[in-house]
């Protein structure tokens, strides 16, 4: 079963007054998340922190995750749990798997129907597949997994449930011939494949940190896009 993400791309203009940062895949870290901002002098009223995606699962702090959503400085695109979750609503065998990756925090609610349409609604409006980044003049793409090769097709083209899966899902660290640049976009960000640091191929950062190091990686956009 397959779930087309309810939008596919946002673009986000300049921040015009304080910098933009990336985080990889926080899965319910948000005390990391929170020290690791303190730490570098976030500015809750002026910075920006985009996400690659999965919020949920794996860490006790979930729902304060996907919380995030409503903060006016934090923006994410879709990850293949968040997309797990939405396909629950369809079978809840996708609920069961969820349960079995860290999901207590869905077990703890999985009676309380409002409050997981409200996780629900608020995951479709906040979390496209796909976000472009203008930051000094260049352009930075997020997406959870992969991408296809064409950012612009990525942003208004027709995508098959094959796309879809692929920038969900896809490890392309796995297979050299998977990591090819990126077409129409002057670099793109991705989590999902744990790295034990932030790994560069072409103009592909994926920045997966903590499952290996217990540490979130949060890239400064403005430094990458000098």
């Amino acid at each position: 079963m397959q779930l087309t993400p309810r939008k596919q791309h946002i673009f986000n203009s300049a921040n015009v007054v304080g910098k933009d940062y990336v985080v990889g895949d926080i899965h319910g870290q948000i005390q990391s998340l929170y020290t690791q901002l303190n730490a570098l002098s976030f500015n809750f009223k002026t910075d920006r922190l985009f996400c690659t995606g999965d919020l949920i699962s794996r860490g006790d702090e979930s729902i304060e995750c996907i919380n995030l959503l409503t903060k006016k400085w934090f923006f994410s695109v879709m990850g293949n749990h968040e997309q797990l979750f939405l396909l629950g609503f369809q079978s809840t065998k996708y609920w069961d798997f969820l349960r079995q990756k860290g999901g207590e925090w869905l077990s703890q609610h999985i009676l309380h129907f409002e409050l997981l349409i409200r996780w629900k609604t608020l995951i479709e409006i906040t979390m496209p597949l796909a976000r472009t980044i203008n930051v000094n003049g260049k352009s930075i793409g997020i997406s959870h997994a992969s991408a296809i090769p064409s950012w612009k097709r990525l942003q208004v083209g027709t995508l098959s449930d094959e796309d879809i899966w692929h920038v969900l899902w896809s490890r392309p660290l796995l297979y050299s011939y998977s990591r090819y640049a990126i077409d129409d976009v002057d670099y793109v960000v991705h989590g999902h494949s744990p790295v034990d640091k932030v790994t560069c191929h072409g103009n592909r950062y994926w920045i997966d940190t903590f499952s290996l190091t217990q540490e979130l990686s949060i890239i400064n956009l403005n430094e990458l896009s000098q």
